[in-house]
């Protein structure tokens, strides 16, 4: 047992740093921790690779071959989960839910806590904001585009419970275009089963259909059409969503044959 101290230490250590950064903590690592949590990690693959190398030399059972790889692979685990830089939004988001500040108003980029939630699938976070904020009807639309346009279907779900409607706008913006903007398919698919109109139009004159060939997913073409989307339909401007689609696969899913 005495052989497997230390390394026992440093794996409970770089354990516990781990689990409290899975837990929740989304803050960016400070400098005390990213040396900390690389000491421990150094030391917990030192140590396998120790135990390693005299477990081939010295030919002892399997179980502690397997115990030093499993001490190498936690450590490198443990450091790459901590130290993995944070997405711009998310980066915002943990300053913003640090600064406790009103989870309602808008940023300088017009966004809020409560749509940052939305957008990253903090759907707990989006609950608690409903539940201790009231937000207006229209802040909830807002979020739900957000939510719409990252494929968070759980947020949708839950904003659809405080009314949000699958048909809803934000600034001439129906939830389905966003969706169909980003190829957020499991969102577009959620929203016209919840009573979205497939073919319904953006203050300009698009379909979802031509915002998905815009975004030149053939997944996103794929599923409209499997849902009833018309590929005949014209805009404003007199285009189809085939005058829009960007690579032969999506041109041949909105003119098959041609």
């Amino acid at each position: 047992m005495k052989d497997y101290a230390n390394p026992l230490f440093l794996f409970l250590v770089v354990g516990a740093m781990a689990w409290r950064s899975l837990a929740g903590s989304e803050a960016s690592a400070t400098q005390a921790e990213v040396w900390l949590l690389t000491l421990c990690a150094v030391g917990v693959v030192t140590n396998g690779a120790l135990a390693l190398a005299r477990a081939i030399m010295h030919r002892p059972s399997l179980a502690k071959v397997v115990w030093a790889v499993v001490f190498m692979v936690i450590g490198c685990c443990a450091w790459v989960t901590r130290l993995t830089p944070l997405s711009e939004e998310q980066a915002i988001y943990a300053e913003q839910s640090n600064a406790r500040q009103n989870p309602l108003i808008a940023d300088e980029e017009g966004e809020s806590l409560f749509t940052r939630a939305a957008a990253l699938g903090k759907t707990a976070d989006v609950e608690t904001i409903l539940n201790t904020a009231s937000p207006t009807l229209e802040q909830m639309a807002a979020a739900a585009l957000r939510a719409a346009e990252n494929d968070k279907v759980d947020v949708l779900i839950l904003l659809a419970r405080h009314g949000v409607s699958a048909n809803a706008s934000v600034n001439g913006t129906p939830l389905l275009h966003a969706a169909a903007q980003n190829a957020a398919c499991e969102a577009m698919d959620w929203l016209i089963m919840s009573g979205a109109l497939p073919d319904g139009r953006d203050e300009g004159g698009s379909t979802a259909l031509m915002q998905a060939a815009m975004s030149d997913s053939a997944a996103a073409v794929k599923m409209l059409l499997g849902r009833g989307a018309d590929p005949k339909l014209r805009d404003m401007d007199g285009k189809r969503a085939a005058d829009y689609a960007r690579s032969p696969e999506v041109a041949e899913l909105l003119n098959p044959g041609l």
